[in-house]
C-alpha cells in the first residue's frame, strides 16, 4: 500500500510540473465571423487535447510495464498488465487520429 501511494504521488508530481508549460498565454482570435478563425480555434483545443492524451498514455505505458515487471508470473497480473497496454496504445492512436482529423478539416474548410 505505501509503494502505490509513493508510486501515485511521484506521478501526480511529475505531472503536475509538467502544467507548467500550458501557463502560456494564448490570445485567441478577436473575430470567430471567419471559418480561419473558427478552425484556429478547434485546432488550438485539439493540440490541448492531444497534449493531454499522449501524456496519459505515457503515464499509462509506464505502469503497464511496471505491472509487467513486477509480475512475478502471476497471470491477473500479467492479464492486467496488457489489458493497459492494448489501452494505452489505443489512446494513442485515437490521439494521433485526432490530430489527422484537424489537418483534415483545415484543408477541407481553407481549401
Amino acid at each position: 500500500m505505501k509503494k502505490i501511494i509513493i508510486v501515485s504521488l511521484s506521478f501526480l508530481i511529475l505531472f503536475g510540473f509538467s502544467l507548467s508549460v500550458f501557463a502560456a498565454v494564448e490570445t485567441l482570435p478577436t473575430g470567430t465571423n471567419s471559418v480561419t478563425a473558427i478552425v484556429t480555434i478547434i485546432e488550438r483545443l485539439a493540440n490541448w487535447i492531444f497534449t493531454i492524451l499522449m501524456a496519459v498514455a505515457v503515464i499509462m505505458l509506464l505502469l503497464a510495464a511496471f505491472n509487467w515487471l513486477t509480475s512475478a508470473g502471476n497471470e491477473d497480473k500479467l492479464s492486467s498488465a496488457r489489458k493497459m497496454l492494448i489501452w494505452a496504445l489505443v489512446g494513442i492512436a485515437v490521439a494521433l487520429a485526432a490530430r489527422g482529423l484537424v489537418a483534415i478539416i483545415r484543408a477541407l474548410v481553407t481549401g
